[in-house]
């Protein structure tokens, strides 16, 4: 059976994806400019570009528009690009998704892994030396945007030391076999990797602050008094224990990694979805913007549900009823 928590978690996230799917069909209609200007020019006879507005549905009313938009999301039927004519929205996200989430999940649990280890060793040493140059240095990436910190990666490592390549995800024209292949994979995803695994400042920070409040804690003063190991004290007891809120900064990077990917593939020319989004959003290509923010809505919602789960099991005093 369901506990009741859960099930009044699974209620709000069906009312927050609900909420994501109207603000989808608002949020492109809200763009300024008219979209027939995507699909007609002064050559076409009155009648044809008529023809093609109807073809699109966009002689419709809005409501009739709203009701055919929630129909098809439900339906799986997402419709055809305004501007990749003749090339279905599925398709199109089934071709970019998997590209991001190459480079999206292995940066994201790199980034994890470094702002936890440099916490840890942070928060185990507060108020030396090593604290302040970890902390400031945290501080100064977390503070820099990430749209000038992919800018620099990308003129430093792309082309003053010209070690990457500059853009895209992979090279193209090149017949390879299968290592060089992976090879030439793993070095267009580098830099773009590195802007986002650079983002680890939130983790370190977090994981600092948590570390020094616990190891002022009586289990830790016990565990000392034990004459338990330097490493069982910092890693079993204190840095295990100081893991709950790092949790839920991962849970919340996720959001704002979504946004940072925007820019980050946009700089790169990496085809993920982020380049999809900013493509579509300069084309006003309403059904691959809504269909992309539902998509990166979902991901959402799905982490923070995820996330009361997991919570819920890191830590026992934690009841939800």
């Amino acid at each position: 059976m369901i506990p009741r928590w859960m099930r009044r978690r699974l209620g709000f996230t069906v009312v927050v994806l609900c909420a994501a799917v109207v603000i989808n069909f608002i949020i492109p209609r809200a763009m300024p400019g008219d979209i027939t200007w995507i699909f007609t020019d002064d050559s076409m006879s009155e009648e044809v570009a008529n023809q093609i507005i109807r073809d699109f549905g966009l002689d419709k009313s809005m409501w009739t528009q709203f009701w055919l938009y929630v129909k098809n999301t439900f339906s799986g039927n997402w419709g055809t690009s305004f501007y990749w004519r003749n090339t279905s929205v599925a398709s199109l996200i089934a071709e970019r998704l998997p590209k991001t989430l190459l480079l999206l999940i292995p940066a994201q649990l790199i980034a994890t892994l470094i702002g936890y280890f440099l916490g840890v060793m942070a928060g185990w040493k507060a108020g030396s030396t090593k604290d302040a140059t970890i902390t400031g240095l945290s501080l100064i990436i977390w503070a820099m945007p990430m749209f000038w910190v992919a800018m620099i990666v990308l003129y430093v490592g792309g082309y003053q030391l010209d070690w990457f390549p500059l853009r895209g995800y992979r090279t193209v024209g090149a017949e390879l076999s299968f290592f060089p292949m992976i090879w030439d994979r793993l070095r267009h995803l580098f830099l773009p990797g590195l802007t986002l695994v650079l983002k680890f400042g939130a983790t370190e920070l977090v994981m600092r602050n948590t570390m020094t409040i616990t190891l002022k804690q009586n289990y830790i003063i016990t565990a000392r008094a034990k004459g338990l190991s330097e490493f069982r004290v910092k890693h079993r007891h204190a840095a295990r224990n100081a893991l709950l809120p790092v949790v839920t900064t991962t849970a919340m990077r996720i959001a704002t990694a979504v946004a940072g990917l925007i820019f980050i593939e946009t700089i790169f020319s990496y085809p993920g979805m982020g380049k999809l989004i900013f493509d579509a959003v300069t084309r006003a290509d309403y059904p691959v913007l809504q269909a992309s923010f539902l998509i990166f809505a979902v991901v959402v919602v799905a982490a923070i549900f995820l996330l009361d789960i997991v919570y819920a099991r890191l830590d026992p005093r934690v009841r939800y009823d």
